[in-house]
């Protein structure tokens, strides 16, 4: 004896979307198990930023149901379709960590989508659309320095480029050994992973496309800020650069190892943030301003 018709036609579209969300946890536990042990035996830098980036969604995903509603067509096939593609990545990704763990960076990347497809299906399209940058704003925790480690070696020489120029500016006669090392008669400085100013570059990127989001709804503003990042960022990490290699110069090894160099990038943070502050305060006064004067000539007597 079967399910009569129409409690068939209403028990499919209340099925689906449950398996789907518990599918979805389970996923989500299994990254998050993956990512916590990847990062806690990971030698590459960017863990505190890592770990922050959950907490940080969590907030912004409170601001995000707080913004008004814009009505949108739910188109219901698109998000089936993107559930399916996403569901499909995860477990290709999910069969090939069983011969290598690294495989489960398929299944993070699938997360974040598979999460947005299943918000549309559940709440709307509109509610996906309203929590679409803390949804994706979680791929900051995946480990993508690890994957893409050509990344690092144009880094690493620009931070030594600019050390160089600015030590050669202040009359040290300094040499290279390689693309990345360079030295004088008293000591020498190799520029490696963890000193190339990735984890600086993603840190600032991170924390100023939140400010952008939560403070400017002008995507061109935005982007501007956020043009600022990489030259900004190399800039900071070639001075630290040439301050671990002044130290280790004049006050030995165990000065230029020492605070400065595995705490700075954290203190530069603040300083090279507070430009970004100011310059996203400026774009919006001057954006302010010309709108007052193009409305004071359209209105001279007003």
């Amino acid at each position: 004896m079967g399910w009569p018709a129409r409690n068939n036609a209403r028990l499919i579209p209340t099925l689906f979307p449950t398996v789907l969300s518990v599918g979805a946890s389970l996923a989500g536990v299994s990254v998050f198990v993956w990512l916590v042990r990847f990062w806690a035996d990971s030698v590459l830098g960017g863990a505190a930023a890592a770990f922050a980036t959950l907490p940080i969604a969590a907030m912004l995903t409170y601001f995000a149901g707080r913004r008004p509603v814009s009505p949108a067509p739910e188109r219901p096939a698109l998000a089936d379709l993107l559930l399916a593609a996403s569901a499909l990545v995860f477990l290709a990704g999910a069969y090939l960590a069983l011969r290598t763990s690294d495989a489960m960076m398929l299944c993070a990347l699938a997360l974040p989508p598979l999460g947005y497809g299943l918000l549309w299906r559940l709440r709307g399209r509109e509610a996906a659309r309203r929590h679409c940058f803390p949804i994706f704003f979680t791929y900051f925790a995946l480990p993508f320095e690890h994957f893409l480690r050509d990344l690092d070696t144009p880094l690493q020489i620009l931070s030594a480029e600019l050390a160089v120029a600015l030590l050669r500016a202040g009359g040290y006669a300094i040499e290279w050994w390689n693309a990345y090392t360079f030295y004088d008669t008293d000591f020498y400085l190799i520029v490696n992973e963890t000193c190339s100013g990735m984890n600086l570059l993603t840190t600032l990127g991170m924390y100023t496309l939140v400010f952008g989001w939560l403070t400017d709804g002008l995507w061109l503003r935005r982007v501007a800020l956020l043009a600022l990042v990489p030259p900004l960022a190399m800039t900071i990490n070639g001075l630290r650069v040439t301050v671990i290699w002044l130290m280790g110069k004049h006050g030995g090894e165990a000065l230029a190892m020492g605070f400065w160099h595995t705490g700075s990038a954290y203190l530069l943070f603040l300083p090279v943030f507070w430009v970004i502050y100011a310059a996203g305060v400026f774009m919006r006064r001057r954006d302010s301003f010309a709108r007052w004067s193009m409305t004071s000539r359209a209105n001279p007597t007003g």
